[in-house]
């Protein structure tokens, strides 16, 4: 069975490979010099990050069998022509995947912007000592956006600083709010109402086409003066010119950001240099812990496709992962 990355930069410690070792099961790497329709004849399973998986490769993959997202958010794949031709769709989900990864990373970047990490290296050139005075987060408010099972492993982590913790989500169902240890949950209809009592915002939804600009001037308006932004999802669900505007003007004490709008960034990029800003190389699921059990899972999958049993975390059918 041919197994073909459908995407640069999948597995980058290689763990699967070791997992396949001795297998029948032969891995394909992604040649960036041709398109991907052209490499696909022979592929029982594509791999998938962000290289689209249109119609047209679908149809060049007679052999398709499954389409494995590496990682939890499923992005450029057509899955609605994918499943009219019976070929599931599945995803690594939150708690398989690193999702409590990213949940420590979010808590870094709310505390590296609240202590004011980047302001206090740099009193070490002035030989300053004991400033700038930072901010306090007990008793403070976290506002989530998105709860899903990501947001589910920050919500303990800063109940643990005494913060009180609010979100909404898509579909909130019953006995949710008491079960995540939420203060409240609501529907979409309630953002305006949690960004006004937030101190800090926590982004946790996937890029679809409805969430993409879906924190924008409006949105921010709504934040309390001085309000904290934390993005561990995807750069475009934040309208980039108004969060900068916002970080510009002091609308906004900070923001933590882990993916960008275009990656890798740009060195020069203005943002970056806002001392309000702490940025990572979208590295919040690149524990060595969380790499490894990502490829233990699309191992799993593989094993189930050659055997002719079904796979887990299917999104277009059998079990749904909860992504927010």
């Amino acid at each position: 069975m041919i197994v073909k990355k459908a995407s640069p930069g999948l597995d980058p410690g290689d763990n699967l490979r070791g997992l396949l070792e001795g297998s029948d099961i032969t891995l394909q790497e992604y040649d960036e010099d041709r398109p991907l329709a052209d490499q696909v004849a022979d592929a029982s399973v594509l791999l998938t990050r962000s290289v689209p998986v249109t119609r047209e490769v679908i149809d060049s993959a007679p052999k398709l069998r499954l389409i494995q997202r590496f990682g939890v958010h499923v992005e450029a794949v057509d899955i609605e022509y994918a499943t009219a031709r019976g070929i599931p769709v599945a995803n690594v989900p939150p708690d398989r995947s690193g999702g409590w990864s990213v949940a420590e990373h979010a808590l870094f970047l709310m505390l590296a912007v609240g202590k004011l990490y980047r302001q206090s290296q740099a009193s070490f050139a002035t030989r300053t000592v004991g400033l700038p005075l930072t901010l306090g987060f007990r008793g403070k408010t976290v506002g989530l956006i998105g709860v899903g099972r990501t947001a589910g492993f920050l919500v303990p982590m800063v109940r643990s600083l005494g913060m009180r913790v609010i979100g909404i989500k898509r579909n909130p169902g019953p006995g949710e709010e008491a079960a995540l240890g939420l203060d409240w949950l609501g529907g979409p209809g309630r953002l305006e109402e949690m960004l006004s009592q937030a101190d800090v915002i926590s982004v946790h939804l996937p890029l679809v086409e409805e969430t993409r600009g879906y924190i924008g001037r409006r949105e921010i308006g709504w934040m309390r003066d001085r309000a904290i932004l934390i993005n561990t999802s995807r750069g475009p669900i934040v309208d980039r010119e108004a969060l900068f505007e916002a970080l510009l003007a002091g609308k906004l004490m900070g923001a933590g950001l882990d993916p960008w709008w275009e990656e890798p960034a740009d060195p020069a990029d203005p943002l970056l240099r806002l001392e309000n800003v702490i940025a990572t190389p979208h590295i919040a699921g690149c524990s060595v812990e969380a790499r490894i059990e990502p490829a233990r899972v699309v191992w799993e999958n593989l094993i189930s496709v050659r055997e002719g049993r079904p796979p887990i975390y299917v999104l277009n059918g059998g079990v749904v992962s909860d992504v927010g």
